[in-house]
Order: structure tokens, then C-alpha cells, then sequence
């Protein structure tokens, strides 16, 4: 059994490499020849982890048993799935990290970038249509790469170099998404969308008395909001507040902190009376 699952250990690792033949010879190893089929033809159509699975599954029961089963098939399996979920957590942290980082300035560079150049598209978006901001966006993009297209074409011709096409390093990348990243934010996507539709169906149909109140209070205070001001300008206060908001808290936590604990008990005091004095207002849990 140890023999047996220190081979399957490395066929394992020879799938993952799509090597047919170290995996075959691996099990030939072990296995006599009288009990392997006939060897595969290169011309074959099928993959060679499917070739290799066929090879696995007409061996003896007892020998594929013995490969298929053994504690270190089990765990070389937990490993790779251990590594995939590592690796998705890894990529998620780090985008979560450069998020961060961006809000709080660490790059003043990258930051100042980011936040001007999303700062402009909004300030022209209230001047002009969605339409006239793309077209002039393509507009500039193509006057500037068509210009340095032509420019370096003049400047191979004198020089009589043979440089190749100036942004050939970046039609050479690869820029398609990946079928794991669609469905991974697709499902994350649609599972806030499931929660949102259940909070508001809870909202609207009155479960918790208090908290369809609260949200018949936010909604009379959003229609003074938006008689102030309409969406693309809410828009662009969200967007300053995110770039301003995490850096002055964090430079005046400590005093934020205290208003914002004052600010909270006085507001529980407040719906604390208020739920007493008023019949059917208090919570189930209560």
C-alpha cells in the first residue's frame, strides 16, 4: 500500500503536467505488464488525464483500489485544493490591500491619478452628455497613439532601423478575462442582489415594525437630499469623500471616535424613549 501510494503520489503530479507517459511508465512500475492495456497511440483524440483515468479504471480492482484510495492520493488531493483556495485568497487580499492603499494615499502618485482623472470625468459629465465625454475620451486617446504611430514610422525610415510596431509589447498581452473571474464576481454579484431583494421585501412588508420605520425615515430625508442635488453630483461628493474621508479619520481618529460615541448614545437615548412610550414600536427579540 505505501509503494502504491507513493506512485499515485507522483502521477498525480504527472496529470497536473499533462505527462502521459512518466504517468503510464509510473504504473507500469508497479502494476505488471499483463495487466495494463495496450499502450495509447500518439493519434489518439482524447486528453491524456482522461487516458491516464482509463488506464487507472481497467487495472484490477484491488490494484486501483490500492491507487486510488491511499492516504497519500488523499492527500496530495487536499494539498492541490488547499493551494487553489490559498491562491484565491491570496489574489483577494491583494486587491483589498491596493484599494486600501489608494483610499489612504500611501501613493500619493498613483492616488493623485486616480482620483483627478475620476474627478474630471464627472465634472465633464455635468457639462456635457455621456455620448460627447466618450467621443472626446476616444478622441484624444487616437490623437495621441496615431501620432506617435506616424512619428515613429518617420523616425525608423531615417534612421533606417527596424524597430517593429511601437506598441507591439502591449498588442502582445493578453487583456480577456478569465472564466473563473466572471463567474467568481457573478456570484458574488448575484448573491448581494438576493439579499438586497429579501432586506427590501422585509422593509416594505413591515416584518420588524422599527426598522421600516427607520427606512420610511430615510427615505423622507433622501427627498430633501435629492431636491438639493441630483445623482451625478451625489456621485461626485461620494467620490471625494472616499478619497478625503479615510485619511482625515485617520489622522484624527482618537477625536472622531469620542463625537461619534457621543453622537450614537444620544441617538439611542432618543429611540430608546420613543420605542417605549409608543405601543407595538418595541423589537420581537425584546
Amino acid at each position: 500500500m505505501g509503494a502504491s501510494g507513493a506512485v499515485y503520489s507522483c502521477c498525480v503530479r504527472a496529470l497536473a503536467a499533462d505527462s502521459q507517459l512518466t504517468a503510464v511508465h509510473l504504473l507500469a512500475a508497479v502494476v505488471p505488464h499483463s495487466s495494463l492495456p495496450p499502450p495509447l497511440s500518439s493519434s489518439s483524440s482524447s486528453s491524456p488525464t482522461t487516458n491516464i483515468q482509463a488506464h487507472l479504471h481497467s487495472l484490477p480492482l484491488p490494484v486501483a483500489v490500492s491507487l486510488e484510495c491511499s492516504p497519500a492520493a488523499a492527500a496530495d488531493r487536499n494539498s492541490m485544493e488547499n493551494n487553489s483556495v490559498d491562491m484565491k485568497e491570496c489574489v483577494a487580499n491583494n486587491w483589498k490591500k491596493q484599494v486600501v492603499d489608494l483610499l489612504y494615499w500611501r501613493d500619493v502618485k498613483s492616488t493623485g491619478a486616480v482620483f483627478g482623472a475620476t474627478l474630471l470625468l464627472l465634472l465633464s459629465l455635468t457639462m456635457c452628455s455621456i455620448v460627447s465625454v466618450c467621443s472626446y475620451i476616444g478622441l484624444a486617446l487616437l490623437s495621441v497613439t496615431i501620432c506617435f504611430r506616424i512619428y515613429k514610422g518617420i523616425l525608423q525610415a531615417i534612421q533606417k532601423s527596424d524597430e517593429g510596431h511601437p506598441f507591439k509589447q502591449f498588442l502582445d498581452k493578453e487583456v480577456a478575462l478569465s472564466e473563473d473571474m466572471v463567474h467568481k464576481y457573478s456570484d458574488m454579484a448575484l448573491s448581494k442582489i438576493n439579499k438586497s431583494i429579501s432586506d427590501l421585501r422585509r422593509l416594505f412588508l413591515v416584518e420588524d415594525l422599527v426598522d421600516s420605520i427607520k427606512f420610511a425615515v430615510l427615505m423622507w430625508i433622501m427627498t430633501y437630499v435629492g431636491s438639493l442635488f441630483n445623482g451625478l453630483t451625489l456621485v461626485i461628493l461620494v467620490v471625494v469623500a472616499a478619497f478625503v474621508c479615510p485619511i482625515v479619520y485617520e489622522k484624527h481618529q482618537v477625536q472622531i471616535d469620542h463625537y461619534l460615541a457621543l453622537v450614537n448614545n444620544q441617538i439611542k437615548d432618543v429611540v430608546g424613549k420613543i420605542q417605549a412610550k409608543v405601543p407595538g414600536m418595541k423589537r420581537k427579540t425584546e
